[in-house]
Order: C-alpha cells, then structure tokens, then sequence
C-alpha cells in the first residue's frame, strides 16, 4: 500500500482530510501540519524518509520546496484549484451578492502558468480582477504569506476592492485584525481525486524503473593456457562478489561463464552500488580484495538481452591494467571510468553525421564519439595523446596512433603555436577539426 506524506496547515487540514473519503485505491496517508514555510524546510526532508509520494495542500508550499530542495526525486505533487472549483465557487457568490463587479475583485491564485483560470478569455481589459502576481514564481518567497497580506490590506485600504477570493486557508486570520473576511476557495474531492490519482501514477511508474533488470558483466585478465591461474581467480572473483553481495545485503543472481561472471540486480541496488551513476562500490571492493584488475560493464536496457548486451560493451571500454566500471545505458550513454574525475560520457547513439565521419577516416563510429567526449570534458579541440590515454583508458602508444591516423586524413593538425609556449620537454598536441571535414 503506498504511503503518502500530506503537508498542510492547521487551517487547511479540515478539507484535507477529505481524502480519506475518496473512492480511490488503498493508500495510506500521513498528515504533518507545519506552522511556517521556514518550519516546513526545517521538517521536510526527516519527514518524507519511508515514504512513496508527497502532497501539499496548496502551490506555495509546494514550490517553495521545489526551490529549496531541488535534488529531491521522490514524486511530489499539490492540490490546486481548477477552473471549475474557482467558476462554481464564484458564481454562488455572484448568486448572492448581486451588486458584484469583477474588477473590483482580488484574487491570489491567478497568474500566467495557469492561465489566469480563464478570465482573460472572457472579461473586458478593464474588468479584469487584480492579482497578487503575474508569475508562480513569487510563490516561492518565504515571505509570501506575509506579502500577500500586506497586499490584499494596502487594496482594501485604497479602496480599490469589495472581494478577495484566496487558497490560504490562513489567509482569514491574518486578514481578521484588519476587518477584511476573504472568501476561501478550496479544490473540489474531484479535484483532490484527480490529483491523487497523478500521484499514484508516478508512484508506480518509479517502481517500475527501480525493479527493472540491470546486469553487470565482469571480466578478469586472464591467461587461458593456465588452467591453475584460472582456476583460481574465477573461485576468488565468485567469493568476492558473494562476500559483497552479503556486506550489502544485496540479493544477486549470478551466471558463470568460463571467462566472465553476470550479476543480475535490480535498479534500485545498481543506484546504490554506483552512487546514483557517478562511482562503483564494486569496483573499490574488488580493488581492496582482488590481486588482479576486473573489467566491471553494466548494462542496462528494455530486456534482459539488451541489457547483457549493453553490459558486454560496457565491459570492453575499460582499461587493460586495472579495474574500472563503465555503465552503458539503454539510451545508450557510455558512461566512465564511474569514481574517476576524468569519468567522460558519450552518446552511442547512430548520428548521421559521425557515420559520415566514420568512413571518411576510415575509423569507427565510437571511436569518434569517445573522442568528441574527451573533447568536450577538456572543453577544448586542442587534445594530446596523454588526454585520450587519461580519459579512455588506454596506453598512451594507442592514443598516438589515433591522433597520428586522424591528422594524415586531414583531421588533426599539430598545433606548434601551443607547443611552444610548454616549458620542460616539447609535448606534441594536435587540434582537432571535425566540423571541417
């Protein structure tokens, strides 16, 4: 059963509570009142701990904790007035008062991101009713509740206004010592319903992503005519991975081949192990408990066979001479060295124009676009063979063959200007031009 933590004000829990009421599916929901937008920031992150989604009762709450705690991904969502609650709540009103007149009128809940709820679609220039700001942005403030009142008082007090229609349920109170009673309007339970029904939409959709496959393929230097050697670290590589599944309480599935191990995880743990895409505990606990280097690829991807497939080509980008972690993602995004500052990602994804490339230089595809990734982690097309040694992982004899075959097909050039300005020994660095090719 999900659980789902409702911020909301004391003021406002009353129609809040209405959501026990709903005809929806089982939740479980978990009321907080909090007493101020600087209360709320202070309680909010120990409060969603254990929890599958969040609701706040109205849109400042909710954007203001949007702005403060941006890194936030469990879903979060609030309830708001729609066009129907804000047209049938005011036409009771017209029904009773029928001396009233839009343009003297205020109501805070009106602004660009929502449209204005539709009353610049109807109303006269000059009948339009005021609002607290054009944009949700302001809603952001910590001082909004105060600078809302202070607006609605300054109309009153100008006599510019008959009405103010509000969503702060806290609003009356602060208003009651200046005479001024303004007319609440609260979401409809339709409105609630359909809210809640978002929320529960993004619940499940997240679960899914974090109980998909990953696989992780992992491969040992080894030499093959040495069955005693291979013997012996397919036994220490499968205790290794055993005795950090147990130090983690991780539950891996785990497939032998005769050169190379499978672990099968779910999304969730693969978050935990790589630290959300940016480091492997894997590859530290391999480092510290193996005297080899193992080439750790994971892949993830739509079916099992695609993410094998993704893993297996993680694997091969990692260098020869120890162990290192690469991820390739199933929007095939090659992500790595994970945990090294030179981690660089790239795009494995067909382009047109690196096919091109490709054959005018007589090199792969992914060849190029580990290239151009290098690049654009230097931020710069002036690039030496220690750069693509660094940042790919391979010796620096390889990365001079690379940069020597893209200058004799007019790619590179050497860039003498730079080299002469380098002190110690010369260091041959070429710039690179692919867009003139």
């Amino acid at each position: 059963m999900p659980r789902i933590r409702i911020f909301t004000t004391k003021n406002s829990l009353q129609w809040v509570k209405n959501v026990e009421l709903l005809s929806i599916e089982p939740c479980n929901f978990e009321f907080t009142i909090y007493h101020s937008l600087t209360h709320l920031q202070e309680i909010f992150l120990e409060k969603i701990q254990q929890v599958d989604g969040v609701l706040f009762s109205g849109q400042i709450p909710y954007f203001f904790i949007q702005q403060h705690f941006p890194s936030v991904t469990i879903p979060m969502l609030h309830f708001d007035v729609t066009q129907e609650d804000f047209y049938r709540t005011l036409s009771e009103y017209i029904y009773k008062h029928k001396d009233f007149q839009m343009k003297r009128c205020l109501v805070d809940f009106l602004y660009e991101e929502n449209n204005y709820l539709g009353v610049y679609e109807w109303a006269e220039k000059e009948d339009v009713p005021y609002v607290f700001d054009s944009s949700i942005q302001s809603f952001a403030d910590v001082d909004v509740y105060d600078k809302m009142r202070d607006f609605h008082v300054e109309m009153w007090q100008q006599n510019k206004v008959d009405v103010s229609m509000t969503r702060l349920s806290n609003l009356h109170e602060m208003l009651e010592p200046y005479g001024i009673k303004p007319l609440l309007v609260v979401p409809s339970e339709q409105s609630m319903n359909k809210i809640i029904e978002a929320l529960l939409k993004e619940i499940k959709l997240i679960q899914l992503i974090e109980n998909q496959v990953v696989i992780a393929h992992l491969e040992m230097s080894i030499n093959r005519d040495n069955v005693i050697d291979l013997e012996y670290r397919q036994m220490s590589l499968h205790k290794a991975i055993l005795d950090f599944s147990k130090n983690n309480q991780m539950s891996f599935i785990i497939h032998r081949n005769a050169f190379y191990y499978e672990i099968i995880t779910n999304y969730s743990d693969f978050k935990l192990i790589t630290n959300e895409m940016k480091s492997c505990q894997l590859a530290s606990f391999f480092t510290q408990e193996l005297q080899f280097p193992v080439h750790i690829g994971w892949g993830v991807g739509h079916s099992i066979q695609e993410a094998q497939l993704n893993a297996e080509k993680a694997a091969q980008m990692c260098a020869a001479l120890e162990t290192q972690s690469y991820i390739l993602s199933k929007k095939e995004k090659l992500i790595g060295p994970l945990g090294d500052k030179d981690c660089i990602q790239i795009d494995t994804q067909y382009n047109l124009e690196i096919e091109k490339l490709s054959v005018k230089l007589n090199t792969s595809p992914l060849q190029i676009q580990k290239i151009i990734a290098v690049m654009d982690k230097l931020q710069s097309n002036i690039v030496a063979s220690e750069d693509l040694s660094i940042h790919l992982g391979i010796t620096p004899r390889a990365a001079n063959r690379i940069l020597k075959k893209l200058e004799e097909h007019g790619a590179a050039t050497v860039s003498t200007q730079l080299q002469k300005k380098l002190r110690g020994r010369p260091k041959k660095v070429y710039q690179i031009h692919f867009d003139e090719l």
